[in-house]
């Protein structure tokens, strides 16, 4: 995005912040999922206080050695105690800062204390199976740690961990409230920084609320990992940091970002893997002034299950020292290499100057994936691609009308290198007329696709853009030369009809969709879909749902090939079974009709081979048939060179959807119609041409058959299935 930045929201809140989230934010849930679709171990984001302790306190499986409990206790501690039992706690947080920890302490503060006035800077380091534990006891609400206008060299923060390693911090809430001193703020700071920097490790940061905290630039905000220093100083790197389950609302600048000052000169090295084995999890970042889940100088990061709302000048702060701010995002990367960043949901970013895209590969990012994401509402489109890129996948995501203001679905500058779009699902309501796709001076291949585009906008036909097996429904302007497309209704479920995550199952494919088998195979894959179904399932499908249905139930099948019409009943015209098909000769007759079948059936899709047998002739397939004045008809019309779908009702016929192509007579077409519920589809020979979806007045059962007017035709290879 030009500047580093970016934001982010989950649906598992505290009762504190969930009445601020929208619905879709409050509902939403996900399972933990590895990076390439398996399902591996891993912590859980929300975790339960058991037996009154800590479940920080309580220790990981892996051996620990036996070091000292501290407690804390703001309302009956003393400072001249122990501290070493709850019932000789000490009491004030500058206590603990005095204290140099050792391998296996532990730090606990009192439930439901809350120190104001007051901060954690800590100090010592764990080992490796011995780490220094930050936690609470005791039962009721979390410890609050209100930091409010102090500071420590000039710089304010509710917790610091300032060139330490093996740290697990978890359990609190963090807060500072408006003050009117414009300086640095963190909730959390993570540094290092001039003596007792370099190479650090396992830092663990869980379950934290971070909230009403407002710095005076981007380095500051919810919680923050910066290695800091000039040229001649200490470079600072971190392996093993986990930022899990926290909840970081109404904050300036940043969510939670990771930061090296190797990105500002040239003599420190780690300016491309400054942050290894690095997972941010699980955590909920709403009202962020900036932006909201940034990764800088990141080695393999693992981003998901995040979820971000209301990103970009957001807070509820007027102070008058907050950045003007120009461009943000969501959740996003610079200067980083084989990123994942899966499983995320992000709503409602803001597009100011510019961007406001909820994903970003941006500068000097490599290698790296967006799959199985979800995006809303966000102003400037669904992905922005910076110079210097290359080598970038963005597959297996779903956006719902995200909009088009900073030039449309896509931005990619000048610069940006090759990237593959895949199986994505791109739905845009009316009223959004932005460009669907970009190009830039790199490789750009959209495969295997779903845009639904209700509203206009044009697809990028340079000449550094490919297209192939997308499927295109709605309003497509400047329509891009896609050999194997397919212009259908995708047929999802309930297409608009998503909040979240939880709910993104609106997009998966019902069974007669034309994107089921029709796709190609992509390789690398991902291994899955959206929705987690190993990929093949068959033929690959277009979108992100690979469809597993049930194989369809044969109802009925007649192909004639016995000479007779043994079940049919005809009304009108002359019948005859031969020669492997069914045919009426009369012309004469105004309305024939052969129907078979059950009158119970009611969704089910019907296909069957259909001739026109003189000039200007109409036929087609009948269902829900309940009599002769009731049913449904899509058929094919040699006088006017469309195929029609009618409702007749009470004896009336009524044209209720219809579709131009050529129709002839004397040759064969398949005709398919499916119904489900008050949706009716048609096909032509494999191809969707109308879909309506008014059947809520007619019949909702009922048989099936053939029917024309003064006309004659033939019938072959009758099939009936569900679902």
């Amino acid at each position: 995005m030009g500047l580093p930045g970016a934001s982010a929201v989950l649906a598992l809140v505290t009762a504190l912040l969930l009445p601020l989230l929208p619905p879709q934010v409050a509902s939403a849930t996900a399972s933990p999922t590895g990076r390439t679709g398996t399902s591996p171990a891993t912590t859980g984001t929300s975790r339960a206080v058991l037996a009154g302790v800590s479940p920080l306190a309580a220790g990981t499986s892996r051996a620990v050695l036996a070091g000292t409990t501290y407690h804390v206790d703001a309302a009956a501690g003393s400072d001249a105690a122990a501290g070493t039992s709850a019932s000789t706690a000490w009491k004030t947080l500058g206590r603990v800062n005095a204290q140099t920890f050792a391998p296996g302490d532990r730090v606990l503060l009192r439930s439901g204390g809350v120190w104001t006035g007051q901060y954690l800077d800590l100090r010592g380091s764990g080992t490796a199976g011995s780490p220094i534990v930050l936690g609470r006891y005791g039962t009721g609400a979390r410890p609050v740690v209100d930091f409010a206008d102090t500071a420590v060299g000039g710089e304010g923060f509710g917790v610091r961990l300032r060139n330490v390693s093996y740290w697990e911090i978890g359990d609190l809430e963090i807060t500072s409230g408006q003050q009117p001193t414009d300086r640095r703020r963190s909730g959390v700071l993570v540094v290092g920084e001039g003596t007792g920097a370099g190479d650090l490790a396992h830092i663990h940061i869980r379950n934290m609320y971070v909230h009403d905290v407002f710095g005076t630039d981007r380095r500051t905000g919810g919680i923050n990992l910066h290695a800091r220093g000039t040229a001649t100083g200490p470079e600072s790197t971190w392996t093993d940091v986990l930022i899990e389950g926290n909840t970081v609302d109404n904050v300036a600048d940043t969510g939670i970002q990771t930061m090296t000052d190797a990105l500002l000169n040239t003599t420190w090295a780690h300016d491309m893997d400054a942050f290894r084995d690095l997972v941010i999890r699980g955590n909920t970042v709403t009202r962020i002034h900036r932006d909201g889940i940034l990764v800088r100088s990141g080695l393999a990061p693992l981003v998901e299950h995040n979820t971000t709302d209301r990103i970009g000048e957001s807070t509820t702060s007027a102070l008058p020292y907050l950045d003007d701010i120009a461009v943000v995002a969501a959740q996003w990367m610079y200067a980083t290499t084989d990123a994942v960043f899966q499983f995320n949901q992000a709503f409602r970013t803001r597009r100011l100057d510019g961007d406001g895209q909820p994903w970003d590969f941006d500068q000097r990012v490599y290698r790296s994936v967006y799959q199985y994401n979800y995006s809303q509402d966000n102003e400037g489109g669904t992905l922005l691609v910076m110079d210097q890129t290359d080598d970038n996948v963005f597959r297996y995501n779903i956006s719902q009308n995200d909009l088009d203001r900073s030039v449309g679905v896509f931005h990619l500058v000048n610069g940006s290198g090759d990237l593959k779009v895949h199986n994505n699902v791109f739905y845009r309501s009316a009223g959004q007329s932005g460009q669907m796709t970009g190009t830039s001076t790199g490789q750009v291949a959209y495969v295997g696709n779903i845009f639904v585009n209700q509203a206009g906008g044009a697809y990028s036909v340079s000449g550094s853009v490919t297209y192939d097996h997308n499927l295109y429904w709605g309003t497509n302007a400047s329509q891009p030369n896609d050999p194997n497309e397919i212009i259908a209704d995708p047929r999802f479920v309930t297409p608009g009809g998503a909040t979240g995550l939880a709910s993104a199952g609106a997009y998966r494919l019902r069974p007669d969709s034309p994107a089921i088998d029709s796709g190609v195979a992509v390789s690398p894959s991902g291994g899955r879909d959206f929705f987690g179904t190993a990929l093949y399932q068959g033929a690959p499908d277009r979108g992100a749902h690979e469809s597993a249905a049930v194989p369809a139930t044969v109802l009925l099948s007649d192909d004639f090939g016995d000479g007779d019409a043994a079940g049919w009943t005809t009304s009108g015209g002359t019948w005859s079974a031969g020669g492997g098909a069914y045919s009426q000769t009369s012309t004469a007759a105004a309305e024939s009709l052969a129907v078979t079948g059950s009158a119970t059936w009611t969704d089910y899709t019907v296909q069957g081979r259909v001739r026109l047998n003189n000039a200007g002739a109409n036929a087609g397939l009948v269902f829900r048939y309940a009599g002769t004045a009731d049913f449904y008809l899509f058929r094919l019309n040699d006088g006017t060179d469309t195929a029609d779908l009618y409702r007749k009702s009470g004896g009336t016929l009524t044209l209720v959807a219809s579709a131009s192509l050529p129709v002839t007579s004397g040759a064969f077409r398949t005709l398919k119609a499916t119904v489900s519920g008050s949706t009716v589809g048609g096909f032509v020979d494999g191809a969707q041409v109308l879909t309506w979806s008014g059947a809520t007045t007619g019949p909702s059962s009922g048989k099936v058959g053939i029917r024309m007017h003064s006309s004659t035709a033939t019938l072959d290879d009758l099939r009936v299935t569900t679902p």
